[in-house]
């Protein structure tokens, strides 16, 4: 792997003897010591200042963390399937295959030379790529690493990559998680065309919701009922309260809920080869009630979804993710 400067890259593989819990990360992320050197704008590691005193520029850790030997559990698979309306089989949902990761992800975003507090994180965008159907009980290896700091608008964005493997080193998967770490916007020079590096607009566009074809009524145990088949125990989901004490006056869906189960009501084959887009807008609050459009386009294999916030107290409908599922192959 290059650096964009072409440099060879100085990243070292840590090797992990399992996944990190997530109750243990998000424990870690809380810690007052991890925020230590941390600022809102960019930074370096360490707080560092060069010599002018002016703050270093932002720097992602060159590591990568690698758990070998992971079994895709049955139970986990099966459980998952379930809670998102779908059947159990013995093809894994690629909404697992990102569970699993995650939590080697969230430990290096847990770091104490992270420069971006974890909690204040926005996930903005995902991407799977899965090369091959995956079975329930097969052996996997998943390594980490953070990449692609680039200005935005409002602050920073990186990807968090994780690589699936199989036991022979073949990659069968690639999940690419695109975060939003807020704080001092780039300077119009610095920034992206089209607004930071995900090409997003600087304006919010009016949305006009295409007719709904389905409605998801959402309970407020929603994001507890996640966390159970997902492990991910992020406090921001689990209730009103624990929302509170991070600024959001309600609990909020998992983002990767809300993509998860319209990859499960796409109906897609999981025997082939896919592609698995995902962008998020507005956060789904709890309870609440999400319209959905779905969109089959047959010359290019692919599902689309889009899901909203119907308009109310004189505000318009928001839209909260937008889904794309390819068949590739």
């Amino acid at each position: 792997m290059t650096s964009a400067s072409s440099e060879p890259s100085r990243e070292r593989v840590k090797d992990l003897a399992d996944v990190p819990s997530f109750p243990a990360v998000y424990a870690a992320a809380l810690d007052p010591r991890s925020n230590r050197g941390r600022a809102r704008g960019p930074r370096s590691p360490r707080g560092s200042r060069s010599a002018a005193g002016a703050a270093a520029p932002a720097a992602l850790p060159e590591v990568a963390y690698r758990v070998r030997g992971l079994r895709l559990d049955a139970e986990r698979a099966r459980d998952f399937d379930h809670f998102l309306g779908g059947p159990a089989t013995d093809l894994v949902h690629p909404g697992v295959l990102h569970v699993l990761a995650f939590p080697l992800s969230l430990a290096l975003m847990a770091r104490r030379d992270f420069p971006f507090a974890l909690l204040g994180l926005v996930h903005l965008r995902n991407q799977v790529l899965q090369h091959r159907p995956v079975r329930v009980g097969e052996l996997v290896d998943v390594e980490c690493r953070v990449r692609d700091l680039r200005p935005h608008r409002k602050g920073r964005t990186f990807e968090a990559v994780s690589t699936i493997l199989g036991q022979d080193g073949e990659i069968i998967a690639t999940d690419v998680s695109t975060y939003l770490a807020k704080g001092d916007g780039a300077a119009d020079g610095d920034r992206d065309q089209g607004g930071g590096s995900s090409g997003e607009p600087t304006a919010r566009r009016d949305f006009e919701p295409p007719p709904p074809t389905g409605r998801w009524r959402l309970p407020a145990d929603t994001g507890r009922r996640y966390a159970a088949v997902s492990g991910d125990v992020n406090p921001i989901h689990l209730s009103a309260l624990s929302a509170r004490a991070f600024g959001f006056p309600r609990a909020i869906a998992h983002g990767m809920y809300t993509a998860s189960r319209a990859f499960t009501e796409s109906r897609v084959d999981l025997s082939r080869p896919l592609r698995w887009d995902v962008s998020f807008d507005a956060p789904v609050t709890l309870p609440g009630t999400v319209l959905v459009a779905y969109e089959d386009h047959d010359e290019s294999g692919s599902v689309r979804c889009v899901g909203w916030r119907a308009a109310s107290s004189g505000k318009g409908p928001r839209r909260c993710f937008e889904v794309e599922v390819t068949t590739l192959g």
